[in-house]
């Protein structure tokens, strides 16, 4: 074997290594995926307050069971609430502030034995440093700090977190002016506090000009008539006078709000 040969040979092994490495990027998942505090709520079963964490793109969401202690200070913060006297959130805030340490992210990594793990990452300006937390103490720092909280992807995606696109493929769907509606599962209907039978969860936004509506909204009522199913919305929807725009009662998040939208096309 000649000097030329050996030389495009060892040319294309390092371009094909070069490919497949490129091509393990492109497909490897994010180890975290950032999520938003979407609610605070009480398990209708344990009566106990949970947060309810979900990706920024409403695909998928996590709850975690916390004390009544943190879902108060959660709830304060992202209601705007300030307190008389700091609490203790407010406090631990106000000392980081003062001593100059920055803080990054947290992380909620693993569960055992239905016991979450977090861990708060800070800056000092000499080093990086990082605390083993409670889920629910890291999210109402974060919210005070205004930081983003992160949850690993395998955590995210595995038997604890919650699909919310779950049904979008089983025909049980409708589309409306671009945004794609779904009846709620029973599974769906306590994630989102709300009675079996009522409202239609927002799937998918297709055509986002001049549309109010996201995904992840629960469409609770049309015009003030209560929304029991995508069959109930369509019929609904199409009682609305063409060219009128109907007033819809949607939940987002912990809040209702109220959404106008057009009656449909064609």
């Amino acid at each position: 074997m000649n000097r030329w040969t050996v030389h495009r040979r060892l040319r294309f092994v390092a371009l094909a290594a070069l490919l497949l490495g490129l091509n393990a990027c492109r497909s490897r998942e994010p180890v975290e995926t950032e999520v938003e505090v979407r609610s605070i709520g009480f398990d209708s079963v344990s009566h106990s307050p949970v947060v309810v964490l979900q990706d920024h793109d409403r695909r998928r969401a996590l709850p975690i069971w916390i004390g009544s202690t943190e879902a108060q200070a959660i709830a304060a913060q992202l209601e705007g609430v300030t307190p008389p006297r700091p609490m203790t959130h407010d406090l631990m805030k106000s000392i980081l502030d003062g001593t100059g340490v920055v803080f990054k992210k947290v992380v909620i990594g693993e569960v055992k034995e239905n016991t979450y793990f977090a861990h708060i990452h800070l800056d000092s300006g000499r080093k990086h440093l990082e605390f083993d937390s409670r889920p629910s103490d890291a999210i109402a720092l974060a919210l005070r700090f205004q930081s983003p909280i992160f949850v690993t992807t395998t955590l995210l995606k595995g038997d604890n977190g919650v699909d919310l696109m779950r049904q979008v493929n089983n025909g049980s769907t409708t589309t409306i002016n671009g945004v794609t509606v779904q009846n709620l599962t029973d599974e769906l209907a306590d994630y989102f506090s709300l009675p079996p039978g009522r409202g239609v969860l927002v799937a998918e936004v297709h055509d986002r000009d001049g549309n109010e509506l996201q995904r992840g909204d629960v469409i609770l009522s049309v015009d003030g008539k209560e929304i029991t199913g995508i069959g109930d919305f369509e019929n609904k929807m199409r009682g609305v006078e063409r060219g009128k725009r109907a007033n819809l009662s949607v939940q987002r998040g912990s809040k209702e709000v109220q959404v106008h939208f057009d009656s449909p096309r064609g």
